[in-house]
């Protein structure tokens, strides 16, 4: 199953924008409230998470992920190559926190974890921008594919989405790099979004999430 007393049901949405080609599906463990100035649990809890660190919020964070792996993607027809993490806006930089958490899930699904995405020059934070064109712009040219991804399914994890243009700006490049399939998993997702976000229903795949992103 799917929920727990503690878990969530996990949720789902298409990201899209006017200026990436590309819809990208994504799921996340909960919503993520920007403005709950700490009243959010899970809010609160992953912005300190992604800050600092913290081994019992990686485990209830794990326990939530593994099961959306299994159920996304272990139990797939379509087999999945491997989990690659956003970048942070640095050069260079990935939040290590983040990548601690996902070399878990990567262990305990045997779904290898390649760093296929780099950044190649420092960005303004894009949640620090509010026009979407701008966020578009400031992104422009500063990420690369560091080995070969052609024909690949790949997993892009990150930590929250607001507007979902930085994933949408990886799948982008990857696309662009020839990968296959793009699907993105993240730990939040904005409570701004939530009329375009739904429950992900139990026992759906990720080929089916791909399927209706495109209309299907």
């Amino acid at each position: 199953m799917m929920n727990s007393n503690k878990t969530k049901t996990p949720k789902f949405r298409v990201l899209e924008s006017r200026y990436y080609q590309s819809k990208v599906p994504l799921v996340s463990l909960d919503y993520y409230d920007q403005h709950s100035h700490g009243e959010d649990d899970f809010s609160r809890k992953q912005v300190w998470f992604y800050s600092y660190g913290d081994e019992e919020i990686e485990k209830e964070f794990r326990e939530g992920l593994n099961p959306i792996f299994q159920q996304l993607f272990l139990e797939d027809n379509l087999e999945w190559d491997m989990i690659t993490q956003y970048p942070t806006h640095t050069e260079n930089q990935l939040n290590p926190n983040l990548r601690d958490l996902f070399l878990e899930i990567s262990a305990e699904t045997d779904i290898p974890m390649g760093q296929v995405l780099e950044r190649t020059e420092t960005v303004q934070e894009n949640h620090m921008i509010s026009n979407e064109k701008a966020k578009v712009v400031n992104l422009e040219g500063s990420l690369s594919v560091n080995r070969d991804v052609e024909g690949k399914n790949i997993i892009l994890v990150d930590n929250i989405v607001l507007s979902g243009i930085s994933i949408l700006q990886g799948v982008d490049v990857l696309k662009q790099a020839g990968a296959e399939n793009v699907f993105a998993v993240t730990l939040g997702t904005s409570i701004e979004h939530k009329d375009g976000t739904r429950e992900l229903n139990e026992g759906q795949k990720a080929s089916e999430l791909l399927e209706l992103k495109d209309g299907g």
